[in-house]
């Protein structure tokens, strides 16, 4: 066996990547890493710069004539269906609520998100720090003998808003953040999300 064929797998060429807990990542996971955020960076600008158009609408510009508006509303659509989770410290009482969409694929599998807190704490892009729930790879379910219920909220500066709900998720397998180096792991029923 020469030297070039000791370091080779009989197995071929592995995807896998072995993560050791409290270990650092690979250069190459880094890499993708930069490359995800920096087009994250890239996304919100973009989106920015279009919200910031439409909110002027129509307008002159020093090249001309502008009209700018919103083409598609779905993601400020509130006749989504929407559920929200209640994200509760270790004596059970309520932490925080977020609002969530219960969502189709064209696949026909149901998902919801959740947003993992540790790591939004760790500095996480809020695009990174997201938990995608399938149905098709968790069991959980949509109670809807809460269907149609007002829950009132506060928005992050102090104002109130009211969200009609669909009803409420139970999840009856542990949900973990999928992130490197991140524990967070809850279980979910009648929307609290609860640490594990």
């Amino acid at each position: 066996m020469s030297d070039s064929e000791k370091g080779k797998s009989t197995l071929g060429p592995s995807p896998l990547q072995i993560i050791v807990k409290g270990g650092t990542t690979s250069s190459a996971h880094d890499k993708e890493r930069a490359k995800q955020l920096h087009a994250a960076e890239l996304g919100r600008a973009h989106q920015d710069k279009q919200m910031s158009a439409a909110a002027k609408g129509v307008q002159m510009t020093d090249k001309g004539f502008v009209a700018a508006h919103i083409q598609s509303l779905r993601l400020m659509d509130g006749g989504s269906p929407r559920v929200v989770f209640y994200y509760l410290n270790r004596d059970k009482s309520v932490r925080q609520e977020c609002v969530g969409e219960i969502a189709m694929m064209p696949d026909g599998d149901e998902l919801f998100t959740l947003v993992c807190p540790k790591c939004l704490e760790r500095g996480e892009p809020h695009g990174s720090a997201q938990v995608m729930v399938k149905k098709s790879h968790r069991k959980w379910e949509l109670d809807t003998r809460k269907q149609g219920s007002i829950v009132l909220l506060t928005d992050p500066f102090g104002q109130p808003f009211q969200v009609k709900i669909c009803g409420t998720v139970h999840c009856y397998e542990p949900l973990r953040c999928s992130n490197v180096g991140c524990t967070w792991a809850v279980k979910i029923y009648d929307s609290r999300v609860e640490e594990i």
